[in-house]
């Protein structure tokens, strides 16, 4: 029997959760919010400590580790994490939105212990133990970043292994691991989320254009405003976390948004904006990156 601690129990780390427990695995669980707790107590996992807890008897015995917090938080436990004695074959994950300064900051504090990045495109706009559902990761595209040196004094076989070991365990959960470099990671990130976030943001604020809409007792838009604006909800206090330090990938996806916005006002005003070959071609794009969904 396999076993697992989960460090932060939201969403994504209390559905996972709920799936290893579906398959068998030993389950305990790390979390800061007394509140968090309180409701995780309904799942009956092994174990559920509060940060301030004693839990280093359930590190010392697992055979891999999830951190499952925002990603500025992901630093501090890895250096918690690292002064625990890990049996040797122990794993770390994460599930942060972000890699680039966390790999970095990762590598300082390696060599105690065998650490992957990881990053699962999948998710809700809602957050808490109480939104997580089984089977969140099946199908779901993991982003799985190795650091960029060797981490310990058994070399580059050692590290093959241990990201080898990071993908067997999200294929175990039916979902299908990518391995990508922190660097390339962070640049898709912006495009296929991070930059998203901001662009349904914004779709939300420019009703201040048209403040009379906000005022209607009965919905005055239909469901494409819902969809596109549908992320505007998600919780603003992750999201500044990921979006501020993946801040110069966005940056750039904004830039080239910007360029395109140009482009098309300048081509509508001298009415030569090629509406139909535009959602065709948008169409064909979307259609490549949702295919499996």
């Amino acid at each position: 029997m396999n076993s697992y601690v989960i460090w932060g129990m939201g969403l994504l780390g209390t559905s996972l959760a709920l799936d290893l427990k579906k398959l068998g695995c030993k389950v305990a669980g790390i979390e800061k919010s007394r509140e968090y707790i309180e409701v995780l107590q309904k799942y009956k996992f092994d174990k559920i400590y509060h940060t301030s807890d004693d839990f280093q008897e359930s590190l010392r015995s697992c055979d891999g580790i999830i951190i499952a917090t925002p990603v500025d938080a992901v630093y501090e436990i890895l250096e918690q994490i690292a002064g625990a004695s890990l049996p040797e074959n122990t794993w770390i994950t994460d599930m942060a939105s972000t890699k680039g300064e966390l790999m970095k900051k990762a590598s300082h504090c390696s060599k105690n212990m065998h650490f992957v990045g990881s990053h699962p495109m999948t998710g809700s706009d809602l957050n808490g133990p109480a939104h997580a559902r089984m089977d969140l990761f099946a199908g779901a595209t993991i982003y799985v970043t190795p650091l960029p040196q060797p981490q310990n004094d058994m070399g580059n076989l050692s590290d093959r292994i241990l990201t080898e070991n990071v993908c067997k365990f999200w294929k175990s959960l039916g979902a299908h691991p990518y391995e990508i470099s922190s660097e390339i990671h962070d640049k898709w990130a912006a495009y296929l989320s991070h930059g998203l976030h901001l662009v349904s943001c914004m779709v939300s604020c420019l009703l201040n254009d048209i403040p009379e809409v906000l005022e209607m007792s009965h919905p005055p838009a239909g469901g494409s405003f819902r969809d596109i604006t549908r992320v505007a909800g998600s919780n603003p206090e992750l999201w500044s976390g990921i979006i501020n330090s993946n801040s110069k990938e966005v940056t750039a996806y904004l830039e080239s948004m910007e360029r395109l916005i140009g482009d098309w006002k300048r081509q509508l005003q001298e009415k030569n904006l090629p509406v139909k070959e535009i959602f065709m071609k948008s169409a064909r794009i979307r259609s490549a990156i949702v295919k499996n969904k």
